[in-house]
């Protein structure tokens, strides 16, 4: 080989050995629904997460004085705990340095105890209590509980919707039984006459059901639980005739629930979403122009998740370490820059601090924020 091509080949090498030597992989897991009933919502979850991973590598991010290239590795947990114990195990393998997940709440604590055995930093939007009060040091909420948005939905029904009766449904779920639970307590204390059923979304005869709560008068619904559920309930009110003023959580909160209905939701419906709307802050606005380029409009969880990617972008970077267990520590330590939510910061148990609850109605099939109802 001629001298002059060799030194050339050398520094080339060289070259690219410095260049890989300033940078640092990180592998970010996301784990929500992608098939099945939930599908938009894990979709919803991905796409905000991609953006995030997006804009953090054209930035050029920096971590220990190295550019950070950012991946993700999706797995779907099909809405289903045995599932999410599978996708949390293949996120595991597949070394990944955090994980934003799982959806569904029942999801969520079934595969928690997986990623804190292998030291991983879950982030998760589920809102049932019990996944922060299993004492793992790994486990976080970036929204408010079911505590909160049961008490929120209470206040809705209790002050703003003047009910004479309220008949409660929940899908059985731990999710749903439990924002129905928490929902339960609040109007208790304002002695409303209340009937409350359980039902299992595969089985249910829905126009049964829906003629139960007709007889019963109550002029409010409220249903606990996920949209395979409560769509069907929801569409049998309707056709029944029921002009019931149908109050979900978040879990039916997005414009797709309207859509999905078909001409049912789109008047007397109600709906809780934990975390502050990208409307709200400039950044988010930014946010919701770069999605919709890709994307299409945000779903409800889209904001919460590219926030939370780059909240573990943040951590690493204060860190100075893309090492789980170098940088856990981080997250509960100090606040982070939410791009869309604000500051943001966790208590002892990995709650979110001050989570925001937002109330949406359907108003001629659009779902518009209501900040005067709480």
């Amino acid at each position: 080989m001629n001298p002059f091509k060799r030194i050339a080949c050398i520094i080339a090498a060289l070259t690219l050995l410095g260049a890989c030597s300033r940078e640092v992989s990180v592998k970010i897991g996301v784990a929500a629904p992608m098939s099945g009933p939930l599908a938009q919502y894990g979709k919803d979850i991905a796409h905000g997460a991609e953006v995030a991973v997006d804009e953090l590598n054209k930035d050029f991010f920096m971590i220990d004085g190295k550019r950070a290239r950012f991946e993700l590795a999706i797995e779907d947990d099909k809405a289903v705990p045995a599932e999410g114990k599978i996708a949390a195990k293949r996120l595991i393998d597949a070394k990944v340095q955090a994980v934003f997940g799982h959806f569904n709440s029942g999801v969520t604590i079934a595969a928690a105890p997986l990623y804190a055995g292998a030291g991983i930093p879950q982030l998760s939007v589920s809102t049932n209590p019990k996944y922060t009060r299993m004492g793992l040091k790994t486990a976080f909420r970036i929204t408010a509980d079911d505590i909160a948005q049961g008490a929120a939905l209470g206040h809705l029904i209790q002050k703003k919707l003047r009910p004479k009766s309220v008949y409660l449904v929940d899908d059985g779920t731990l999710f749903g039984a439990g924002l129905a639970a928490e929902v339960s307590k609040a109007l208790t204390s304002g002695k409303i006459a209340i009937q409350h059923d359980s039902i299992d979304g595969n089985s249910a005869d829905f126009a049964l059901q829906a003629q139960k709560i007709i007889e019963s008068s109550a002029n409010i619904v409220f249903f606990g639980g996920d949209e395979a559920t409560g769509m069907p309930l929801l569409k049998a009110l309707r056709k029944a005739g029921s002009s019931a003023k149908y109050v979900a959580g978040d879990a039916m909160c997005d414009a797709s629930t309207i859509k999905h209905a078909e001409g049912s939701g789109d008047n007397d419906f109600y709906c809780s979403l934990a975390g502050v709307p990208p409307s709200w802050l400039s950044a988010g606005i930014a946010f919701t122009e770069l999605y919709k380029t890709r994307f299409g409009v945000p779903g409800a969880y889209s904001a919460l998740a590219y926030d939370g990617i780059h909240l573990f972008a943040q951590a690493m970077q204060r860190a100075n370490s893309t090492e789980p267990k170098v940088y856990l520590p981080e997250i509960s330590r100090e606040s982070f820059n939410g791009k869309i939510q604000g500051s943001l910061s966790f208590d002892d148990k990995g709650d979110i601090r001050d989570g925001t609850i937002v109330i949406f109605e359907s108003i001629n099939g659009t779902l518009t924020e209501q900040r005067n109802m709480l």
